[in-house]
């Protein structure tokens, strides 16, 4: 017999975990919109000149490489960054500042880690907004990410943040060769994974022009390191870094959050996006409960430089960002799935005799009731393994129609979780649910 698999790397969605994945959206979709984020989609196709454009050596190792029949060079996007970028720039009558949000695949062609939700066809949950330089961008961010998970059900948060110019600038000073600073950034950014002892043996092997002393990359994870409070971490390196505008940038989201009573804020001089066009601000979310998740579920950060770089000008637009991973977010609702339907009908109609027909109408008539409503079709089976197929599929109740019930437009409803039934008129069925 011959059978077929799914491509390496990927998964078909189905059931209870399909119907997260869309509550997952819509939540999402909602909070977004709330904070006056307006969608917009690009192709997953682009062009490979606009995705090789930005996003750096190692991104572009994963990204799925393909032509057309016409011979172009074509690539499926790895991000909904860059994308926006070449969207911005190619539209001179967009006004600013400019809002946006993208809920969709993208594609890498790397490693993946099932357990912690890394596929090579993910769903990002992109908000972006160009135009803001000032650091409240930033601070509308934070509160947006809190109220998401909030309203995910997955309580409170904690935010991380850096700046790229103070990330370069401890790099600078602790005299690490120009060559490999992206390299050197690239294994900061795998802090999380391999901890600090991965952190410095990987900086000691790097191959290149001049290879990093075990004493630089001392004082490098010295620099690094948190200390117990914000202000602490911040005159630690202040002190090295007197006239780095990173840390200026730093030091007023930190008054903003003082002021605004956000303590889910920390600075945290480690943190490294490894993606090349961030310019300023890097975010890292985390779950408050790390019971639910150790690492990061939420990433982005600032990226001055690319529209402008995409128009081929020196003009500066100010951008900012983040990512919601849809896949890492449902591995930490699986472990509360049990709030969450198999199925998404409300009721299942079962016709008693000959009143398909009718039944058809009534049906209708319940789906304006905003009930979501399927019915039982054929003939062939009993009534006993008719309900028994709707309790399988995790659909709560069924719902008999027979000639009587037809005459008195009422309907015989069944509770498949507790055996309770009744007859309610067909205008009272939503009430009798109660559908939550």
């Amino acid at each position: 017999m011959m059978t077929f698999e799914t491509a390496k790397g990927v998964k078909d969605w189905y059931g209870k975990d399909a119907i997260m994945r869309n509550h997952i959206r819509e939540t999402l979709r909602q909070i977004f919109e709330s904070y006056g984020y307006n969608p917009i989609e690009t192709p997953i196709i682009e062009t490979q000149k606009a995705l090789g454009f930005k996003g750096g050596g190692e991104i572009q190792k994963e990204v799925f490489k393909l032509s057309d029949q016409g011979g172009r060079e074509l690539a499926l996007r790895f991000d909904h960054t860059v994308p926006l970028a070449r969207f911005f720039a190619s539209h001179n009558d967009i006004k600013l500042p400019f809002k946006r949000y993208a809920i969709g695949e993208v594609f890498r062609d790397g490693p993946t880690q099932v357990e912690q939700g890394r596929y090579r066809i993910f769903t990002q949950c992109d908000i972006d907004v160009l135009g803001i330089k000032e650091m409240t961008a930033e601070m509308e961010i934070f509160f947006l990410a809190r109220d998401a998970f909030l309203k995910l059900g997955l309580g409170d948060v904690e935010v991380k943040i850096n700046n790229r110019k103070v990330l370069d600038g401890i790099i600078s000073y602790v005299e690490i060769p120009s060559q490999i600073h992206n390299k050197a950034i690239s294994i900061l950014d795998k802090m999380d994974k391999i901890g600090l002892e991965g952190v410095k043996k990987e900086l000691l092997d790097i191959k290149g022009p001049e290879n990093i002393s075990e004493e630089k990359v001392d004082r490098l994870t010295s620099m690094i390191s948190r200390e117990m409070t914000n202000e602490a971490t911040y005159n630690k390196l202040l002190k090295s870094l007197v006239k780095n505008t990173g840390l200026e940038e730093i030091k007023q989201v930190l008054d903003y959050s003082k002021k605004l009573n956000l303590d889910f804020i920390q600075f945290d001089p480690s943190l490294a996006r490894g993606l090349d066009y961030y310019t300023g601000t890097t975010i890292e979310v985390y779950l408050k409960d790390k019971e639910l998740l150790k690492s990061a579920i939420v990433a982005g950060g600032r990226f001055d430089n690319m529209i402008g770089d995409f128009r081929n000008e020196r003009q500066e637009v100010p951008a900012v960002g983040i990512s919601f991973g849809l896949e890492r977010i449902l591995t930490v609702l699986q472990k509360k799935s049990e709030k969450f339907k198999k199925n998404v009908s409300d009721i299942y109609i079962i016709p008693i005799g000959d009143t398909k027909y009718d039944c058809l109408g009534i049906c209708q008539e319940l789906r304006k009731q905003n009930l979501n409503v399927d019915m039982h079709h054929t003939k062939s089976k009993r009534i006993g393994d008719i309900i028994s197929y709707a309790d399988s599929t995790g659909i709560r109740y069924v719902g008999f129609l027979g000639e009587t019930e037809i005459k008195e437009h009422s309907i015989t409803l069944k509770n498949l979780q507790n055996e309770n039934q009744k007859t309610v008129q067909i205008e009272d069925v939503y009430n009798e649910i109660k559908i939550l």
